[in-house]
């Protein structure tokens, strides 16, 4: 038995099963370091049709964004010089009230190439953006969503390490997207196999602020193989903690559990 697991079949699935007489330890919780893997870039594409749409991996502290604009949402000013674009629309970004970033999002590229429309995401907060169409005659035009710019939630990740360390990159929020990751060497038991094949998985048991308990799987097959794989938790607007246990499960029936001997593991959300 784990320091933190314990095997045995739960007879209220909502609920994380736990030993009587062990002490709740306390939860070390550091700052992460990197993005767990297997996360995707995440895509912001501004469609044509005024719809805006992240296509790709989670906003995240620590992942990176492409951005996709049309520039047919902005068509004011446009023309030619020499056969080339004489206009060009810059991209800019910023994450609450910090530096403010620019890009290239369409037309002529004075960087020729150089700049993608590609950034980092530093830390979790409110992310604005805009767009300015110019030409060299001085038109202006700007996509901003009149003048109050688009504003996307950047959530955080929380990686459960296998020396019962939690690591967060960035602060959870309410309304952002909240990404588990999970070392299986956590939850050493309940690893039965089928025709060589690993017939076991890991899940993350979640609910927010005391409603009813939802589960993500935090492993996938690849080959015969269990691996690690993250979950995306979608967390809702107003919620004020997020509450999470772990159950290893195999073919078999057997189960093991890391709750935090029972108490589960709570987090507030800003």
């Amino acid at each position: 038995m784990g320091p933190r697991s314990l095997v045995l079949t739960c007879l209220l699935a909502t609920f994380a099963c736990s030993p009587e007489d062990e002490e709740t330890p306390a939860v070390e919780v550091r700052e992460g370091t990197e993005l767990p893997a297997n996360i995707k870039p995440a895509l912001l594409e501004f469609r044509a049709n005024w719809t805006i749409v992240n296509s790709g991996g989670p906003l995240v502290a620590g992942n990176t964004v492409q951005v996709s604009y049309d520039d047919g949402r902005l068509t004011q000013c446009r023309g030619e010089q020499n056969g080339k674009p004489a206009w060009s629309i810059t991209g800019y970004r910023q994450l609450d009230d910090g530096e403010v970033g620019s890009f290239e999002a369409g037309g002529y590229s004075p960087s020729q190439g150089t700049n993608p429309p590609i950034f980092t995401l530093e830390e979790s907060g409110d992310l604005a953006m805009w767009f300015h169409n110019t030409s060299v005659w001085g038109c202006s035009a700007y996509d901003s969503d009149f003048g109050n710019n688009w504003h996307f939630s950047v959530g955080a990740s929380l990686s459960f390490k296998t020396d019962w360390v939690t690591e967060a990159l960035g602060t959870p929020r309410a309304g952002a997207p909240l990404v588990i990751a999970y070392d299986p060497a956590r939850l050493p038991d309940c690893r039965g196999t089928k025709y060589g094949h690993d017939a076991w998985n890991i899940r993350v048991h979640y609910r927010f602020d005391g409603g009813p308990a939802q589960y993500a799987l935090l492993t996938a097959p690849q080959s015969n193989l269990q691996v690690p794989w993250p979950a995306k938790l979608d967390v809702p607007a107003g919620a004020s903690e997020v509450e999470l246990w772990f159950e290893n499960q195999d073919y078999y029936g057997c189960k093991a559990w890391d709750s935090q001997f029972g108490a589960n593991y709570h987090f507030d959300l800003e």
